[in-house]
């Protein structure tokens, strides 16, 4: 079985060295920095790189990613592993399951005076509210990008969280297994935001990790693998 890890805003691949190592299977783990262009132009960009038949395993911003790339080429994902996942980051008129638009405008502009701190910010809110706080900050610190080098990624990679919209035309068919993963503490996108996704998907399954924050996989990583290996041993 193939898997694809797509990772966070701000954050490198390593991130997914722990799961991936435990999950074994072949996988790749893409770096990903948005380019000029939209949602679906980077989704196209990535599926151009996928393994054959793979199970796209995505966190946050890399979940948005992958439900819109699974959404346009259906016929080479396999399965779908979606991490604190959401359709909107941002709350809207009928949507309230993500954080303040002003509060990401205000990440988006902050980034753009002082991206280190920023990035800093980000982390502090992933890993609040999270019963392992002080090991995910430093597991988080340690994978953070560079603020500098991928400056223009990293806010592009912004709009497209303040900007995009998954809920119309853009979900994949429900006809596709997915497993949905969320810390019940997350700061940044509330669990709601899976459950709502779940009672879309009646094919789908949930795992909701009790006293974790943001980044589940990094706080209960036994759980978490050990919920993702009985998802994929279903399907081989």
């Amino acid at each position: 079985m193939n898997l694809t890890f797509l990772h966070g805003w701000g954050m490198r691949p390593g991130i997914w060295q722990g799961l991936q190592q435990t999950l074994g299977h072949n996988s790749q783990v893409p770096v990903l920095h948005a380019p000029t262009g939209s949602l679906d132009e980077w989704a196209d960009a990535v599926a151009r790189t996928l393994l054959p038949e793979t199970v796209l395993i995505g966190w946050s911003l890399g979940a948005m990613l992958a439900l819109t790339i699974a959404a346009r080429h259906p016929r080479q994902v396999r399965a779908l592993v979606l991490v604190a996942a959401t359709p909107s980051f941002v709350k809207r008129g009928d949507w309230s399951h993500g954080l303040d638009g002003e509060t990401i405008r205000a990440f988006r502009e902050g980034f753009l005076r002082n991206p280190g701190r920023t990035l800093e910010r980000f982390v502090a809110l992933q890993a609040f509210g999270d019963a392992q706080r002080h090991a995910v900050t430093d597991a988080l610190r340690a994978q953070l990008d560079d603020p500098v080098e991928h400056a223009a990624a990293l806010g592009h990679g912004l709009r497209l969280l303040e900007e995009s919209d998954l809920r119309v035309q853009r979900l994949p068919s429900v006809s596709l297994p997915c497993l949905l993963v969320h810390g019940a503490q997350d700061a940044l996108i509330p669990a709601s935001a899976s459950i709502w996704l779940g009672q879309r998907w009646p094919g789908s399954e949930t795992l909701l990790i009790e006293d974790a924050g943001h980044a589940p996989f990094l706080s209960a990583p036994q759980r978490v693998a050990e919920g993702i290996q009985r998802f994929l041993a279903a399907r081989t």
